[in-house]
Formats: C-alpha cells, sequence, structure tokens
C-alpha cells in the first residue's frame, strides 16, 4: 500500500511540474563565412509569449496564422537572444520557419551573414533569455560548431550569458 502511495505522490508531483526547453544550435559554415543558427521552441511557448503582444488569435503554424507572427518572431527573438562576436555586437536575419513533424515544435532559422570570410572568430558571446520572463523552469541549451570544435551551453533564469573561447 505504502508504494502505491509513494508512487501517485511521484506520479503528482512530477506531472505538475512543467519543464520548458529550447535548442539552438550555432554553425559556422566555413564555406560561406556565415554563422547559420536553428532553434527549436515548442509553438505552446511562443504562443505564450506573444499574447501580451496581440490581442488576435496568431495560430502558429496553421494555415490561418496571422500575419503578425512575421514581424513578432524576429522582435523577440532580436530582443533575448544575442551574440557577440571578438566582443563585437553582431546583427542576424530572421530566415524562416519550418513546423516539426510533431506538430508541437517549431523550428526557427537565423543567420549571420556580416562576418568577413577571413575574419579569425576568437570568441563568441552568446546572452540567451529565451522564455525566461514566462517559466521558472525554462531551460535553454545552445550548441556551438565552430569548424572542429563543439560547445554545448545551458542557460537558465540565473545563468544566462556565456562566452566562448576558440582555439584557432
Amino acid at each position: 500500500m505504502k508504494k502505491i502511495a509513494l508512487f501517485i505522490s511521484i506520479l503528482l508531483t512530477y506531472s505538475f511540474h512543467d519543464v520548458h526547453i529550447t535548442h539552438t544550435k550555432v554553425y559556422y559554415n566555413t564555406d560561406l563565412g556565415s554563422i547559420e543558427i536553428t532553434i527549436k521552441v515548442a509553438i505552446e511557448d511562443l504562443e505564450r509569449t506573444f499574447q501580451n503582444q496581440s490581442s488576435e488569435k496568431l495560430l502558429i503554424g496553421t494555415e490561418n496564422e496571422n500575419i503578425l507572427v512575421e514581424k513578432l518572431i524576429p522582435n523577440y527573438f532580436n530582443k533575448n537572444l544575442s551574440f557577440l562576436i571578438n566582443n563585437q555586437t553582431i546583427d542576424y536575419k530572421y530566415i524562416g520557419k519550418e513546423i516539426n513533424k510533431n506538430l508541437h515544435d517549431i523550428y526557427l532559422y537565423f543567420e549571420i551573414n556580416s562576418i568577413d570570410k577571413d575574419t579569425l572568430i576568437k570568441s563568441i558571446t552568446i546572452n540567451n533569455t529565451l522564455f525566461l520572463n514566462i517559466s521558472t523552469n525554462q531551460n535553454n541549451f545552445v550548441l556551438v560548431e565552430y569548424k572542429n570544435q563543439n560547445f554545448n551551453v545551458t542557460f537558465t533564469k540565473d545563468f544566462d550569458n556565456k562566452k566562448i573561447l576558440l582555439i584557432n
């Protein structure tokens, strides 16, 4: 009987514990000299973030998606995800989005083209506050792939900035 009660209490504890995650891949394309950024987020989290900015239903990822979504995405991400390359702020542009086959997640694509192909990248500083204002259990995982180096970084409400030193 005690085992059943313990099982039920554990089940109830974890069923009410929301975990929110983003996955970001930052890839340096050596052929183009650009940095490609892919971010996987839950559509629900994106909708919840934007609901304060629009009184209309956004219906992200549906045939009836509100046209405002295409403006909200780059505005939000430019405010909550920033990059410094060699201690210089770098702008990136929104390329587009793609709905995951599971219909729960969305892939967002961004690109940094403002880096000269001959520039030696010594460091990348990332400031990632995506969705930290809407969930205390938000985790933002970032994988940085630069040439033959890989770095995994986790951002939370207590840790939203990380500098990565690259070996060239």
